[in-house]
């Protein structure tokens, strides 16, 4: 079981006390601290991280996890940020992928009310959706509207060394040299996983996985940078132009790919 250190497990702290400001940090503070469910999330995806058959050392993060809480609080959280699910699922995914761990899909987040937990607790039950046989206790779930679906950039694509074009669809798309990877790059200068896309507030941003050549953008090496229409991604000797359309109009702008020197 691979552990995070006190630095990942911060940042995620932080995240959440962020979330949580104003009046909905009030309510927070006389039932449920931030601290407590950023330490039951963690420790959740902790416990129950799986191994990759195809020999990736990076353990599979939990993509299903059951909130239980009191109804009260249950009730009064979603009553002042009923997006709370979709929200905490995002951080998720930014821990996961800060301390290492690898995801097979966005994971999703259940906020169950359950009269068995006090005002000042909560449990933190997680599983893998698509694990063999796994069971997850029936619980009563709450009446609560669905949050909205996250917006997603039009026909967004990439366009690798000018030749070949992958259309992006997906929230999280990860990109390397092995097999497992959604864009695949046949370059030794590329890590096996070397960068990944995240959808993230309606658009995609780009995040390095710790690569030993690095990613850049635009001829600036990042470590998370927002990508817009036009931006030019250097991994390795691999170069992809990310182009999106423009929301106003009714056509995609042409880039000019650089040429190679």
């Amino acid at each position: 079981m691979k552990r995070m250190n006190d630095q990942n497990f911060a940042q995620f702290e932080a995240q959440l006390e962020r979330l949580i400001e104003g009046a909905f940090a009030q309510l927070f503070s006389r039932t449920v601290r931030a601290q407590d469910i950023a330490l039951q999330l963690a420790r959740a995806m902790e416990s129950e991280s799986d191994t990759t058959p195809t020999g990736d050392p990076r353990p599979i993060a939990p993509d299903h996890y059951h909130i239980r809480m009191h109804p009260d609080v249950c009730q009064k959280l979603l009553a002042r940020q009923p997006a709370l699910a979709q929200i905490l699922s995002q951080h998720m995914v930014e821990l996961a992928t800060d301390a290492g761990y690898r995801l097979n899909s966005v994971p999703v987040i259940d906020l169950v009310e359950d009269t068995t937990v006090t005002t000042g607790d909560l449990v933190v039950e997680a599983s893998h959706a698509n694990r063999p046989n796994s069971s997850t206790a029936v619980m009563e779930r709450i009446e609560a509207p669905p949050p909205v679906q996250e917006s997603q950039p039009r026909n967004a694509q990439l366009i690798i060394n000018g030749e070949i074009t992958l259309p992006i669809t997906e929230p999280i798309i990860n990109i390397g040299r092995s097999r497992d990877n959604h864009v695949v790059l046949d370059d030794p200068y590329v890590s096996r996983h070397h960068a990944q896309m995240r959808l993230r507030f309606g658009r995609y941003t780009l995040f390095d996985i710790q690569s030993q050549s690095g990613s850049y953008v635009n001829d600036a090496r990042v470590r998370e940078h927002p990508l817009q229409s036009g931006d030019v991604i250097r991994l390795g000797r691999m170069q992809m132009v990310y182009l999106e359309d423009d929301p106003f109009g009714d056509s995609q702008t042409n880039i000019q790919l650089p040429l190679e020197h």
